[in-house]
């Protein structure tokens, strides 16, 4: 019997790595619920203060902040940060944390909050030499700069589009159409919103991203009194935030909260209650 429980006490970190493998895979298929229940066994199973536990704080923090949910998210990202900090095995994780710390903040509104923290993951990345997710942390940058009513601003820090791989390109197309929105270009806003739809390939945790463009092509063509167009984009964002798992009434506030004028309400809030965007997390397991 006490050799039977050494072994289960030997074999408990390669579970938990096992079950913290499993949960990158489940967010990676947009299933936030079962990547969480998953994450938070991670947990429970590694070592306090290990690198493996604070992988799954990471997770957990990441996770929460794609599946809306800001409140649970903001424990476990500042967990981490407080013990992971000067940890070199840890680098590759901080960035996404730190980037969560502002998804966070742009979930709740705050979005110069929001952007000086993206700030900061972008120049993480830069540091570590990891192009992709400093061009993508640039589309996150733009868009809280252009929630907060500085579309100009906004543009200067997006990457061009050729910083980003072909199959994160609608990143790009979809902060240029927000920031042509309110720049009052709605032709232009039509033509960019189309081409960040029209992509293949979207991610689980982009969804909301593209409800949030379809508002401002809904927008667009409401103020060219195209309101049948406008409805049907409404309609569109609801569908994307329901298969997020977001509230579609929670992408009209974030919308709202903008100060872009105003969204015509022709289709119910749909959407089965808790995610949000922006690919946080990362693969692999230390």
């Amino acid at each position: 019997m006490p050799a039977e429980s050494e072994k289960g006490v030997r074999t408990l970190p390669q579970d938990a790595r096992i079950l913290g493998t499993l949960s990158v895979q489940l967010a990676a298929e947009g299933r936030w619920q079962d990547a969480l229940h998953t994450a938070h066994a991670c947990l429970r199973l590694a070592e306090p203060g290990s690198v493996l536990y604070l992988w799954a704080l990471h997770m957990l923090a990441c996770t929460y902040v794609d599946a809306g949910l800001p409140q649970r998210a903001r424990p476990y990202a500042q967990a981490y940060l407080r013990q992971a900090a000067g940890n070199p095995q840890l680098a590759s994780y901080t960035p996404f944390v730190v980037r969560a710390m502002g998804h966070i903040a742009y979930q709740e509104h705050r979005f110069l909050s929001a952007f000086r923290w993206y700030k900061k993951a972008h120049a993480l990345f830069c540091r570590q030499g990891d192009h992709v997710q400093a061009a993508v942390t640039s589309h996150n940058m733009a868009w809280a700069l252009t929630r907060a009513g500085r579309p100009h601003r906004a543009r200067e820090v997006l990457a061009p589009r050729h910083a980003f791989p072909a199959e994160l390109a609608y990143l790009f197309d979809g902060a240029m159409a927000a920031i042509l929105a309110a720049e009052g270009r709605l032709s232009d806003t039509i033509q960019r919103g189309h081409e960040a739809l029209s992509a293949a390939g979207r991610r689980a945790h982009d969804l909301v991203d593209a409800a949030e463009v379809a508002l401002f092509l809904a927008r667009a063509y409401w103020r060219l009194r195209e309101h049948g167009a406008a409805s049907a984009w409404i309609s569109r964002a609801a569908e994307f935030a329901a298969l997020q798992g977001w509230r579609f009434v929670d992408v009209l506030h974030l919308n709202e909260r903008a100060g872009g004028g105003e969204v015509p309400h022709a289709a119910s809030p749909r959407g089965s209650a808790n995610l949000h965007h922006r690919g946080c997390f990362t693969t692999g397991i230390a």
